[in-house]
């Protein structure tokens, strides 16, 4: 797979020293001028790109070893994949349903070209001649012509409906695998990758306010080790579908990492403490039986810090504000929210 895309955006300048500098090196090893070969002779001399330069000397070092197959494959290879999805499966369908494509194509522009020389022929006869038996074989092959040229359309919009097909099929399986990468496997809610995009984002809305909760379970590691992982996955897991259920136009959870959670919301300070109380209280209402047992954990509380953002301010500067009104929600007991209001960082307890 080819590292970085290979790009030509030199001036005039520029891109006429490449070609005195690429079609030398093409001559001395009598590389035919093809599109795809100065592509790779003029990417070569760029100088930018030592992977290509490197197998493109190795395969044709001199005179005499140029091998057209070697060359496409290194064209495909080195310039063509660097602008489809990162995927090998996904390149090689594309490929294969241009391949397709072309053949059909150039099947169908070939039938034409048969039929309209027929045509020509067949008129030329019909003007001519009036032997019956002349115009009858003249109108039987152009019959027959006829009947083969729209056996090859068809054949060519079968082949187009099945490319459209497969094209709706990859973007299907595209956003899919898109979605998926943004996902957390366990909890089924948004993961960290998707968080960092949520919260630029929301940042660069104008006029909009920030808030932004950053929530962790309480004494979460005696959860595990009291009562195993597999308990600890299911807390998880739960947490994740109550944050789900407050998602909403405004609101956005994700989680953080381990037991730590986040929650964007596009509104005020006021809003958000609201939101943040509403979680807290339905997770300590939340009651988790073990499998195949009456047992009943006790509660499971989370810790919230809140802050909103301020004019201008960095992602790192509001999580770590956020953070730090988290800490001091568990130096003050646990299972409370803090509000961090102001550029003083003070902050403020709510909760019991």
């Amino acid at each position: 797979m080819a590292g970085k895309r290979i790009e030509f955006r030199e001036d005039l300048h520029t891109s006429s020293d490449y070609l005195r500098m690429a079609i030398p090196l093409m001559v001395q090893r009598q590389i035919p001028p093809t599109p795809y070969n100065y592509a790779l002779w003029y990417a070569h001399v760029q100088n930018a790109h030592p992977d290509l330069s490197k197998v493109l000397l190795e395969q044709f070092p001199s005179a005499g070893c140029y091998d057209p197959e070697k060359s496409e494959s290194l064209f495909f290879e080195h310039i063509i994949k660097g602008y489809l999805p990162n995927s090998p499966d996904v390149q090689h369908l594309l490929v294969g349903m241009l391949a397709q494509l072309a053949q059909s194509v150039s099947k169908s522009a070939e039938g034409a070209r048969d039929y309209g020389s027929t045509l020509k022929d067949a008129m030329e006869v019909l003007d001519l001649s009036i032997d019956q038996e002349q115009t009858q074989e003249v109108l039987g092959r152009l019959l027959a012509e006829t009947v083969e040229l729209e056996k090859r359309n068809k054949a060519f919009q079968e082949q187009l409906a099945s490319a459209s097909l497969e094209v709706e099929r990859l973007r299907s399986e595209l956003e899919e695998t898109q979605l998926s990468a943004r996902i957390d496997p366990l909890t089924k809610i948004a993961n960290r990758r998707a968080f960092n995009d949520a919260i630029l984002q929301s940042l660069s809305l104008p006029g909009a306010p920030t808030s932004l909760l950053l929530l962790d379970l309480d004494h979460f590691k005696r959860c595990n080790d009291t009562y195993g992982h597999p308990m600890g996955d299911r807390i998880l897991q739960m947490f994740g579908s109550l944050l789900k259920g407050f998602e909403s136009d405004t609101l956005f959870a994700a989680r953080y990492g381990g037991e730590e959670f986040v929650v964007i919301i596009n509104e005020g300070i006021s809003a958000a403490r609201r939101v943040a109380e509403d979680i807290r209280h339905k997770a300590a209402g939340v009651r988790i039986r073990r499998k195949n047992s009456q047992e009943v954990i006790s509660a499971v509380t989370v810790s919230i810090g809140v802050v909103q953002a301020w004019s201008g301010e960095s992602v790192e500067s509001l999580i770590e504000r956020a953070d730090q009104a988290l800490y001091r929600a568990k130096d003050l007991g646990r299972n409370r929210v803090v509000v961090n209001e102001d550029r003083a960082g003070s902050q403020a307890p709510d909760g019991s």
